[in-house]
């Protein structure tokens, strides 16, 4: 493994042009480049999608050696970089930022375009750019579907170019920022496309000056060596770099399974004590709470639990499989009561698939909600007559995946009320743990 090296990653070859400029400025640096090619474009990709790609990848790198990690893509930095400097607080990351501060300062009619994916300007740091350095400024944030998979795939470019191009320029813009690291390779293109006085900036060689000034008092250390990865066919990585780079180095195929966004823990104890955002509850198609967990949730939140579950059947029903009720939770200290209903076991093949439908929507209906925290007690374990062994490894293992699609939701609690089911949710995770690492 190599140590103190400097990770790259994008979703495909877009941050070759990021490499090439900190190789040029480092020499002697140990980079490891990683295109994800199997999920790309991560800029057609929603930004939970994309998040979880970069913790994935950022945590790969790091285990390979990276203690700076270059985010070599503006939708990746758009999605996770201030969570991954949250996340890894002693490792180094430096992010793509759309240069609308260059721009600013070099527009003379105070408009600007900017040319980037539409998962880009769907982040706050984009926004967040924007608030600061452009007061006073009209900025023109075109999306360029399409645009990043034509340079990955070495298609013709020059309709797409011409189109975007000229929509921002039409409008006034004289200065026009890339805003995709795949642009980097078709800067000439967008330069003639705009015409004279138009101003094109490219920000792939401030980034690397960025990564330089991190790094630069451990360059003399380094192997000069560079790694070449791919999650997609290396072969074809190979041929994109030859094209691109004008190089052919070896490629190594490699999987980068997503990581957790958030942690799984087991609790023995009451599920209406629990500090929580949220508080699931394994109820009945009609939210009578009569029983088992669902009866002690109403005793715990008081009457406002049962009436707005009462309003709530009666303004859509009764609650579907794979759909969830959110009521208040009304004297608990959660905020709110997430309502699920799992299946009654008849020891069919449908069980374990409705038991997972339960699950995932408690989930997701839990992040819409922007929640950090979930208490879930064994869905189906009780009087439904789910075997509480199976019931609890169906549970982890779906929360377990469903974290690592990325979210909100940074910590779910498995709540046992007797030492036996805390003993089955205990064995569940630690099979996951046995698994993943």
């Amino acid at each position: 493994m190599t140590t103190d090296a400097i990770g790259v990653f994008d979703s495909g070859v877009g941050g070759l042009a990021v490499l090439t400029e900190i190789r040029a400025r480092l020499l002697n640096a140990a980079l490891i480049y990683v295109a994800d090619q199997a999920h790309a474009p991560y800029g057609e990709r929603g930004l939970e999608s994309v998040r979880a790609r970069a913790f994935a990848i950022s945590e790969y790198l790091i285990g390979e050696g990276a203690t700076t990690v270059v985010v070599a893509c503006n939708s990746a930095s758009a999605a996770a970089l201030h969570e991954l400097r949250e996340r890894f607080p002693t490792v180094s990351f430096v992010g793509m930022e759309p240069a609308v501060k260059p721009a600013a300062g070099a527009t003379k009619r105070g408009m600007i375009g900017v040319l980037a994916t539409e998962a880009t300007f769907q982040g706050e740091l984009f926004a967040s750019v924007v608030d600061r350095h452009a007061r006073g400024v009209s900025v023109i944030a075109r999306a360029c579907p399409g645009l990043a998979a034509a340079v990955e795939d070495g298609a013709d470019v020059d309709d797409f170019v011409n189109r975007y191009t000229a929509d921002v320029v039409d409008r006034g813009a004289d200065t026009i920022v890339l805003g995709c690291t795949h642009y980097s390779f078709i800067a000439d293109r967008i330069r003639a496309a705009a015409g004279d006085g138009v101003e094109v900036i490219d920000p792939a060689s401030a980034v690397a000056r960025q990564a330089a000034r991190v790094r630069s008092d451990r360059d003399a250390a380094g192997t000069g060596t560079t790694r070449f990865l791919t999650t997609g066919d290396p072969r074809r990585f190979a041929a994109q770099i030859a094209r691109l780079v004008g190089t052919t180095p070896k490629v190594d195929a490699v999987e980068i399974p997503d990581v957790r966004s958030g942690r799984i823990v087991v609790v023995r104890g009451d599920i209406t004590t629990q500090p929580v955002d949220v508080i699931v509850n394994a109820a009945n198609a009609h939210l009578a709470h009569g029983g088992g967990v669902a009866a002690a949730i109403a005793r715990a939140g008081g009457p406002a639990v049962d009436d707005a579950s009462r309003a709530w059947v009666a303004e859509h029903g009764p609650v579907p499989r794979g759909r969830a009720a959110i009521t208040t939770a009304g004297a608990m200290a959660a905020g709110h009561v997430v309502h699920v209903v799992g299946p009654v076991f008849r020891d069919s093949p449908e069980d374990e698939p409705h038991l997972v439908d339960a699950v995932r929507a408690a989930l997701d209906a839990s992040a819409e909600l922007g929640a950090a925290s979930v208490a879930m007690p064994a869905i189906s374990a009780g009087i439904y007559g789910y075997p509480p062994a199976d019931a609890c490894r169906v549970i982890a293992e779906t929360a377990d995946a469903w974290l690592r699609k990325g979210g909100t939701v940074r910590e779910i609690r498995l709540v046992a009320f007797d030492e036996a089911t805390a003993a089955h949710f205990d064995a569940a995770v630690l099979s996951l743990r046995s698994r993943t690492g």
